[in-house]
């Protein structure tokens, strides 16, 4: 019988193997013990020239859950997820000028920084775009023309693009333009995308070649002095100047996004359906954990996601699809930094 000495090597090579089937090494959990939801993130280059999570913000229930009269708190602290020698560490790396969650964001088209794009707080929503480096350095470009959250995002890689949301925090209705920034030339500003329609609260929103997709969002109106969520279920494709319009099956709403383009489709992460809407946050049963690929503007189930997940950001690191953090039931936020790989036929 081998001397356990002599197994060592073999061991870890078998553990390189299994970890290469996965798609790579497990990413730690958020280094926040009650999770958060909202965060900003994406993959950057690190000062190594590799892959990294860049990510800032968030809020959470630290006092417990809502229903138990615990208070939403929100951050300003900008992380980085990097790998040395083989395994993911998280650090500070600095701080936005205020706290923030909610925000519109995607990366520098040279990857080496994250646009945020307003987003809330406890208090207010912002109107501020700011750039954040991977050092956690913060500079500002020019401001949205009026304070937003809770809008669907992407990004073609030159330009971003905000649809929807909310302008404050008891908004009674969603009627705002899209707006998009080209950030090859921040300092021109905000241009509105009038062609591009209406929408309300956390639309599905991904860019793949010259196609836009927007789908579903939550409208507003007002019931008993309160906002109320309508659900929506339109799914636009526009390309080029060609618009087309159709209907979802059934509403995705706050999926875990922007879209990840990906063998011709966008792919999205979990979502809410409304089913369960206005139910007791309490006796929620959970979110989606459904993976899902628009063909053009028609949503395939694909696989599951290890957890449920919405309001959290979706990015690709190497050959995984990685969610950071985001709720997993209302009121309730997760610490989970999960990963999928995606399968050949689909890179």
């Amino acid at each position: 019988m081998p001397r356990p000495s002599a197994l060592i090597p073999w061991l870890v090579l078998i553990a390189t193997l299994l970890q290469g089937c996965a798609g790579g090494p497990e990413l730690p959990d958020l280094p926040d013990r009650h999770g958060r939801g909202g965060m900003a993130a994406v993959t950057v280059l690190d000062e190594r020239g590799e892959e990294a999570i860049l990510a800032a913000g968030g809020c959470n229930f630290p006092e417990g859950p809502p229903w138990e009269g615990g208070t939403k708190r929100y951050y300003r602290d900008v992380l980085l997820l990097s790998r040395h020698d083989g395994v993911w560490t998280w650090s500070k790396v600095g701080e936005l000028p205020h706290d923030v969650a909610y925000a519109a964001f995607t990366a520098t088209p040279d990857r080496r920084a994250m646009v945020i794009a307003g987003g809330c707080d406890e208090k207010a929503h912002h109107s501020a775009t700011l750039v954040v480096g991977a050092d956690g350095k913060v500079r500002t470009l020019a401001s949205l023309p009026a304070p937003r959250a809770f809008a669907g995002h992407a990004s073609d890689g030159r330009t971003l693009l905000v649809v929807g949301g909310s302008d404050h925090p008891d908004a009674m209705r969603t009627a705002l333009p899209c707006l998009e920034l080209d950030l090859t030339r921040p300092s021109a500003g905000w241009t509105r995308r009038d062609d591009l329609g209406s929408w309300g609260i956390l639309p599905l929103v991904g860019r793949a070649g010259d196609g836009t997709l927007i789908a579903s969002g939550c409208g507003l109106k007002e019931q008993d002095g309160k906002p109320f969520r309508v659900y929506g279920s339109t799914v636009l494709l526009a390309q080029g100047s060609d618009r087309r319009e159709s209907t979802l099956a059934r509403p995705i709403v706050a999926a875990a996004g922007p879209g990840v383009p990906s063998a011709g489709r966008l792919i999205f992460v979990g979502g809410d359906d409304g089913r369960h809407y206005p139910r007791p946050p309490k006796d929620h049963p959970g979110l989606s954990r459904d993976i899902i690929a628009f063909d053009g503007m028609t949503p395939h189930v694909i696989g599951r996601w290890p957890e449920p997940v919405v309001t959290a950001p979706l990015l690709r690191l190497g050959n995984r699809l990685v969610t950071v953090g985001g709720e997993d039931r209302p009121g309730h936020r997760t610490t989970k930094v999960s990963a999928w790989p995606l399968p050949a036929e689909r890179r």
